[in-house]
């Protein structure tokens, strides 16, 4: 509780949220994600550094997580990877918990061992597992699909899509599709190198009039 006290508070002023708020996303999306206090610095930064050069805010993203968190934490996902796919999808109108619901659904048909998903794949010459049955990651599974169709025309785009993501989130996956090239990368590398962002965008909140006022009336009390 001690260790994780300043960096939720930071969050809380960073993200202009109550207390109890940034409590409740900082914890939940760690018990799903799998993240260890020693390590909720280093996510928080993460989360900032997204918030902040995507289409997002801190508790739409943390939301996201949440719902997703748990098949990013069964597959290994890379926090950066995590989060800059969440970004991709927010720069296309998906945030919160429906960026966190398609993404889940989207990892659970890719991962399939048979179905549509695995045939849409299968039709693509691709697998989701390596030689050894293990996930290949996210990144690479969706560049790898995002090579193969790039000849395909929009009608076999859009079956092929279809089957991989399902008719509920075929619109999701084009979206992080479309994103997977500069600008997936440039975010991700971002990410990567975020080290401190959550106490320079609480700097930047509170260096304002009203963070002054704040500051005075503690001082007070």
């Amino acid at each position: 509780m001690l260790a994780g006290l300043g960096p939720i508070l930071h969050l809380a002023e960073a993200g202009a949220l109550d207390l109890g708020r940034a409590s409740d996303l900082v914890t939940d999306s760690m018990a799903a994600l799998g993240v260890e206090v020693d390590d909720l610095e280093d996510y928080l930064d993460k989360v900032a550094e997204t918030a902040s050069s995507a289409n997002t805010d801190i508790d739409a993203l943390m939301e996201a997580m949440i719902v997703t968190g748990g098949k990013f934490r069964e597959f290994n996902v890379p926090l950066d990877e995590a989060n800059a796919l969440l970004g991709v999808l927010a720069n296309r109108g998906l945030k919160g918990s429906q960026a966190g619901t398609a993404m889940n659904a989207i990892m659970t048909r890719l991962t399939q061992s048979s179905g549509p998903a695995a045939k849409g794949l299968e039709e693509l010459g691709l697998s989701a597992f390596d030689s050894e049955g293990n996930f290949r990651g996210m990144e690479a599974v969706l560049k790898d699909v995002n090579e193969k169709i790039k000849d395909k025309t929009d009608e076999e785009k859009a079956s092929i899509l279809t089957a991989i993501s399902g008719q509920n989130h075929s619109k999701a996956l084009s979206a992080i599709l479309a994103g997977l090239g500069d600008e997936y990368d440039d975010l991700k590398d971002s990410i990567q190198d975020s080290n401190g962002a959550l106490e320079q965008m609480r700097d930047v909140m509170k260096d304002n009039l009203g963070g002054r006022l704040e500051n005075l009336s503690s001082a007070f009390e």
